[in-house]
């Protein structure tokens, strides 16, 4: 078992915060905090993502459609989907989000973990 204690963030785009809480190869977990008015460009990586709002409104974007999700609303990103994602709220928003695998491109931000039992 792998234990993360302490939270480190770090800036992802302008007024999106990223913090990894726990990784393997196989999976990432990684809240994302995102001030009024940020956004996360559009783009697609090979994971699969899963995620849920935690606290806020967040606008979804693919190639498909968009749709404003609020807190308890979850998603599921398929690899290769072209995705952008707003917070056009006028709070802070904070979301889980689940890689599988693990991002390759981030990990030079997780951190080893706190503990091993």
């Amino acid at each position: 078992m792998q234990i993360w204690i302490n939270r480190v963030w770090d800036e992802l785009f302008p007024g999106v915060y990223r913090s990894i809480l726990a990784h393997n190869p196989s999976t990432m977990l990684m809240l994302v905090r995102m001030l009024p008015g940020a956004v996360v460009p559009r783009h697609n990586h090979p994971h699969l993502q899963a995620g849920i709002v935690l606290r806020g409104s967040l606008l979804f974007k693919t190639e498909r459609s968009e749709r404003v999700l609020r807190e308890g609303d979850s998603y599921l990103i398929d690899p290769w989907e072209q995705h952008e994602v707003i917070n056009m709220g006028t709070e802070e928003a904070l979301a889980l989000d689940i890689f599988n695998p693990a991002r390759e491109d981030y990990a030079k931000a997780a951190r080893k973990p706190d503990l091993v039992l």
